[in-house]
């Protein structure tokens, strides 16, 4: 089924695949070349002198008129396809045990809209919080001889938050982002928790920035019920889904329409493909 991507700049996450995203990334490339980041997160956690906890409460209260706008709101579509593997299932046909190699071939696409609000607490650190709507299926093609491929069509509402670390000099940047979601599917098909990790590095051209990333996803999709297969009889299983290769790679690109609107796309590749887009507004 599906799960996101999501996150500061990337994905959003949704069932069965995930995903985030934003332009948070923005912020620590610009302006920020007389004060570093990276020495104010090594300072809070080796141990604040007064002088650094001072600087903190500066950056919290005075936001320099030179960074980017603090909050920022995104409408964002994203589409994935990946496959699955069985992580458990116990499959009963009458009274005969079936083999979970007679799954065989476990595929997942996944369609999702949604909005996303961002806020930025420090300089370096991000937070996020997202609602959209999913749409997916997963195609199960069995290897056993006679019965047909099942498809499992499913709809819900994924809610997701997350958080960024970021840094960045002169021309580029690197960000690291963790994003938890839960989706709530309909049909009384159980619910699906997700998490997922999404670091880049980019650099920044005038209006534009470019990046390249990776994703790692985490997520575990269940599924129990009855089927009918014709000419044999019920199957009554219980399926445990993960996906089939937890990392992919991201390649993005995000364009400064105006200090405060943002257009971006960011495009996945290896087992997990996808593609994500974002209207950002900041103020």
């Amino acid at each position: 089924m599906g799960n996101t991507h999501h996150g500061t700049q990337g994905q959003f996450q949704g069932p069965r695949k995930i995903c985030i995203a934003s332009g948070e990334d923005d912020l620590f490339s610009r302006g920020m070349r007389s004060r570093c980041p990276l020495l104010l997160m090594v300072s809070f956690l080796c141990g604040s002198s007064p002088s650094f906890s001072q600087s903190l409460g500066d950056m919290l209260t005075d936001w320099d008129p030179s960074w980017p706008k603090r909050i920022g709101i995104t409408a964002l579509g994203y589409d994935q396809e990946q496959d699955y593997a069985v992580g458990s299932a116990e499959i009963m046909l009458g009274g005969l045990a079936i083999s979970e190699e007679a799954i065989g071939a476990i595929t997942n696409e996944v369609t999702q809209y949604g909005v996303k609000g961002d806020f930025w607490i420090l300089p370096f650190w991000n937070i996020h919080a997202m609602v959209g709507s999913v749409d997916g299926q997963t195609v199960v093609t069995p290897t056993v001889p006679g019965i047909d491929v099942v498809e499992v069509d499913y709809e819900g509402t994924v809610f997701g938050a997350g958080t960024t670390l970021a840094y960045g000099q002169d021309f580029w940047f690197a960000s690291v982002t963790g994003i938890y979601t839960h989706t709530e599917l309909e049909d009384d098909l159980e619910p699906i928790p997700a998490w997922l990790i999404m670091p880049k590095v980019g650099v920044r051209l005038e209006r534009w920035q470019v990046w390249l990333g990776a994703t790692y996803q985490n997520v575990t999709e269940a599924q129990s019920g009855v089927f009918n297969l014709a000419n044999v009889g019920q199957a009554v299983y219980d399926i445990e889904l993960n996906a089939a290769e937890p990392w992919n790679g991201q390649v993005g690109v995000r364009y400064s329409v105006s200090d405060s609107l943002f257009l971006s796309i960011e495009a996945g590749f290896g087992n997990r493909q996808s593609v994500v887009g974002h209207v950002e507004w900041r103020f």
